[in-house]
């Protein structure tokens, strides 16, 4: 029976994250409720009323069962296209440098081998479906008749296929139409107000690309096609993303947002923040958490879900098969090309021709050097949520200092707080596992 206590001023949150119940209580509730669950003591002399409210919110029960460990013997039932580098847009932080540098896409030829071997995989397992999804270090829907082809192909198995895109948004009418009668879910890459896309997601010639996406969104909202939000926020925090985030709730329809903010100063770069820069991102987050939440709205941080129980921060090295241009199989959405700083450790293997090459001996290498990650924030009440962060983003040379100066880990440790108190706060002094949206798992899952 697994109990967290959290520091929060003079008080402090007892927390039980597996059971997902949470509230607030003084040294006196800790101490009871420490020793009731390690039965280091009786129950003599405890306060009736404190007895019978722990009973009453079953944070005396017993833990069920943790999320099961991740299957290691790769059988993806998900393909990942990273398709093209191409890019309408220069957005001001994008990581790969979406629309530099030489041309590169996938083929359709490497599709279909993508497609072919996922949808077999769900057969031998008897699954239901197999999934789609186009993604990468440009714009998709640049590679129009890819997407296409590859998902008229994908519809043809003998299995249901569930298809989604992230996109920019940034789209022919013609192209907004078929996407909407043909694709299943979809992430936007949207900033917000005109003031903030405009100056941070220009197109090409300078342009801003607010009116366009906008455009898109107001299409979507009318046909009620499922969509999500992808924000990134950069500084000053404070003087843009509340305002950002309160545009969304008043102007789209859209239910579920996450942000992520960007460090970076340049196109290309992969930069962390300072714990200046992190203090400043936190306290403008749960602003902005309030903003949406008072709306109906979800707004989400990667690094903090404490409604959401994992072993690992994300599916994508384990289950998924991610093809970029260069006929690799990467571990990692982000890793589009060679270029990026972990590709080396990164690369899962290629496809050539029509067979698939795995490389056994990188994959586990990389498998075991996340989970001794994981291992190492196991006294984390983050533990079992950010489940040892985003290795692209949180990375392993850091892994010494998770628990302590990490930047990155107080982002995710003091939002995650927040939340709690916030949840605690709207549910009568308990909180009981509140904040996952039914779309969320789908619509985020692909950021």
């Amino acid at each position: 029976m697994e109990i967290l206590v959290i520091p929060v001023e003079d008080k402090f949150i007892l927390y039980r994250p597996l059971l997902q119940v949470a509230f607030v209580g003084n040294q006196a509730m800790v101490d009871l409720a420490l020793n009731l669950i390690s039965q280091a003591s009786s129950n003599a002399g405890a306060s009736e009323e404190a007895m019978i409210f722990l009973k009453a919110i079953s944070f005396l029960e017993p833990d069920p069962q943790p999320p099961p460990l991740p299957d290691l013997s790769y059988r993806p039932t998900t393909a990942v296209l990273l398709l093209t580098n191409r890019c309408n847009l220069r957005c001001t932080y994008c990581y790969a440098a979406g629309g530099e540098g030489p041309l590169q896409e996938v083929s359709l030829e490497l599709a279909r081998v993508a497609i072919d071997q996922v949808c077999q995989n769900a057969l031998e397992l008897g699954s239901s479906h197999f999934e789609l999804g186009f993604h990468g270090g440009g714009e998709p829907v640049q590679a129009w008749e890819t997407v296409q082809e590859a998902t008229a192909y994908a519809r043809s198995k003998d299995l249901p296929c569930q298809i989604s895109l992230v996109s920019n948004g940034v789209w022919t009418a013609p192209q907004r139409e078929w996407i909407i009668h043909n694709l299943d879910s979809l992430n936007i890459s949207f900033d917000g107000q005109q003031e903030t896309q405009d100056r941070q997601r220009p197109f090409a010639s300078g342009a801003g690309s607010f009116k366009a996406v906008m455009h898109t969104i107001n299409a979507l909202d009318k046909a009620g096609f499922p969509y999500a939000i992808r924000m990134t926020a950069t500084t000053p925090w404070r003087g843009c993303l509340l305002d950002d985030v309160r545009f969304i709730c008043e102007k789209t329809g859209c239910q579920v947002m996450q942000v992520e903010p960007a460090f970076n100063t340049r196109r290309g770069e992969h930069q962390g923040p300072t714990r200046e820069e992190a203090e400043a991102f936190v306290d403008a987050f749960m602003e902005a958490f309030e903003i949406a939440s008072r709306a109906g709205r979800w707004l989400t941080y990667s690094g903090a879900r404490p409604w959401l129980l994992a072993r690992t921060f994300c599916t994508a090295p384990y289950g998924a098969l991610i093809v970029n241009p260069a006929s690799n199989l990467v571990a990692c959405f982000e890793v589009t090309s060679a270029r990026h700083p972990l590709a080396e450790i990164s690369t899962l293997g290629r496809i050539a021709g029509s067979q698939i090459i795995m490389d056994y001996q990188t994959r586990s290498t990389l498998l075991t050097r996340l989970e001794e990650k994981r291992a190492l924030c196991r006294d984390c009440f983050c533990y079992w949520h950010c489940a040892g962060d985003c290795y692209t983003r949180s990375p392993f040379a850091e892994a010494g200092t998770l628990w302590g100066s990490s930047p990155r880990c107080y982002m995710n440790r003091e939002i995650t707080t927040r939340i709690l108190l916030w949840y605690i706060m709207v549910g009568n002094g308990v909180w009981r596992g509140q904040g996952m949206h039914p779309q969320e798992s789908q619509l985020l899952r692909t950021f």
